[in-house]
């Protein structure tokens, strides 16, 4: 995550209760139950809690006892709308030098994208990081890396050194695993191709744009070829050649002036550079965030790209005010995914987490558990929408530079070391297993549909379902909101009984650093399965029977 440093987004969640939510209009059948648990009167809270501005825990959601929200879902198990062409994962960095402009608050302009990381040689540590990377189930990573890496000087190639050897540490791993890689050019940082005035000062060369095009696209193709070609890695694939360009306050693809400079070309010079070298790798872009709305007449790219790919961190849960709320994310992403998908190219969120809730140095805010609920509402309601690919920033960080945004604990923030043994993070890591375990690449997304009697301005229930390659079914329930819901999961066209176990991550579970995700239970399915889910949870039933010892299922 790179976004702009230091900056916080302030919002406010609206607390719904009693009265107004009987007056959602026509409900389902099952909302006759849930008004006999209803008294009446009427409260409105747009009051913002003390810290970070947000409303959590208790403060949320429909105030209605007991009482579970009936919720019913439609799974057509014979209507495949559409087959993910990558996965769900999490960035991997390569850079270990320390990137410069440390902000008062803390943060960094190079963001978090680098340190964090075991000594390329680590054997012992690359492997544990491994083991938590296959217990995921990550299977479509975003892997980070800068020019000054492989060409810190005009067309001298350094292949050999540290940073380079943890990069093919982890396309080796990926190799071996079935892990398909979207590697990521984050900037130049060489002084021979930066904008005038900008080589000397630290900053304005990590956020300059490339001089010499020609040059820059060189450096690049070189770089591809030697991976694809010498190396012989087939995990390669997909590349973006840049971070989040076309933003003035922010961006590392600007002028002497620090202003934005023309994307597209960038992207014009690297395809035709792939293409002089017979290089077949797609592209992607604009990589650009925050979830920009589509405009169509924007789009000038299309002719050198083979992938869409955008970033999201500023979506809040629908009783939030902000940027844009997670129904407006989902717009926007099925937009973009309709767009791509009819020029026969995936759409992919390259980027995802959550500002919400607090960020920069070590605020924990990246990692809580609201954040996490809303990461996964964010990636079902993806899913749905078409999106092919998700990753998540970041599977390893510091956590001392914008936030706290690791999935597994490596850096020791107060004695500024690796830390000895690598752990979980609390929430996150979880949270992130919930989607990440079940859903190999390539799966197919059955048509489903949810019936609930929630307000535009509440929190949602959330839910998608996948078909796998070989015939595994998963279906990943979100809960937002503050109360609970009886649900009534409807398949059709099930060509027999299947067993189902139910997998869970509730708010039993914040902050711990050791939650079993073994099943709870299994039951035979046919038709319909009637079941209750936990206030702001996570359920997950799926065919596949994974204990907490098992990994998650990369491929099939």
């Amino acid at each position: 995550m790179t976004g702009e440093p230091g900056k916080q987004k302030g919002v406010i969640e609206v607390v719904v209760t009693r009265r107004k939510f009987l007056t959602a209009g026509t409900l389902t059948a099952g909302a006759a139950f849930a008004s006999s648990c209803l008294s009446d009167g009427l409260e409105t809270n747009a009051e913002s809690a003390p810290h970070k501005q947000v409303r959590t825990g208790a403060q949320t959601g429909y105030d209605v006892g007991d009482c579970p929200v009936p919720v019913r879902v439609q799974v057509s198990v014979t209507e495949p709308v559409h087959v993910m062409r990558g996965g769900i994962g999490a960035s991997f960095h390569t850079i270990s030098s320390t990137l410069p402009g440390s902000e008062p608050n803390g943060s960094s302009w190079s963001g978090s994208v680098w340190g964090g990381n075991p000594e390329d040689a680590d054997e012992q540590h690359w492997n544990e990081l491994f083991r938590h990377a296959e217990w995921l189930g990550m299977n479509w990573c975003r892997v980070e890396l800068e020019q000054r890496m492989y060409e810190p000087k005009r067309r001298i190639f350094d292949w050999d050194n540290s940073e380079m050897q943890v990069l093919y540490r982890i396309l080796d791993w990926a190799e071996r695993r079935g892990v398909d890689i979207f590697l990521q050019q984050m900037w130049g940082n060489v002084a021979w191709n930066s904008y005038p005035g900008n080589a000397e000062d630290p900053i304005r060369r990590l956020r300059s744009a490339p001089c010499s095009l020609s040059e820059w696209a060189y450096g690049i193709g070189e770089l591809v070829n030697h991976l694809v070609r010498t190396k012989r890695y087939t995990c390669v694939s997909w590349v973006a050649v840049a971070n989040e360009p076309g933003h003035d306050n922010f961006s590392w693809w600007q002028d002497s002036d620090m202003r934005s400079v023309p994307f597209t070309p960038a992207l014009k010079a690297v395809r035709e550079e792939f293409d002089r070298r017979g290089l077949i790798v797609p592209i992607s872009g604009p990589d650009r965030t925050d979830l920009p709305e589509l405009k169509p007449e924007e789009v000038d790219f299309d002719a050198y790209i083979g992938a869409y790919d955008l970033h999201s961190y500023n979506a809040v849960f629908d009783s939030m005010s902000g940027e844009y709320n997670l129904t407006e994310a989902e717009r926007r992403m099925r937009q973009w995914a309709k767009w791509a998908h009819a020029r026969n190219k995936p759409f992919f969120i390259s980027e995802f987490g959550t500002m919400a809730y607090g960020r920069g140095h070590t605020d924990a805010g990246p990692a809580c558990y609201q954040s996490g609920l809303k990461n996964a509402s964010l990636v079902a309601r993806g899913i749905n929408a078409g999106v092919d690919g998700f990753n998540r920033w970041s599977f390893t960080n510091r956590g001392d530079l914008d936030g706290q945004w690791q999935l597994v604990r490596t850096w020791d923030t107060g004695k500024n070391r690796l830390l000895n043994t690598f752990s979980p993070q609390p929430n996150a890591y979880y949270q992130f297993a919930m989607l990440s375990r079940f859903v190999p690449k390539y799966s197919a997304v059955l048509a489903t549909r949810v019936e609930a009697p929630y307000l535009e301005e509440d929190r949602k229930f959330v839910a998608t379902s996948l078909y796998t390659p070989k015939g595994n079914l998963t279906v990943v329930l979100v809960n937002e909101s503050d109360q609970a819901a009886n649900v009534t999961l409807e398949f059709t066209g099930l060509p027999a009984t299947v067993r189902m176990h139910r997998y869970a991550f509730t708010k039993e579970d914040e902050d711990r650093g050791d939650v079993d995700l073994q099943p709870q239970n299994s039951v035979d399915v046919s038709d319909v399965l009637p079941l209750l889910v936990e206030r702001m949870s996570i359920v997950v039933y799926s065919t596949y029977l994974l204990n907490s010892s098992n990994p998650g299922v990369i491929a099939e």
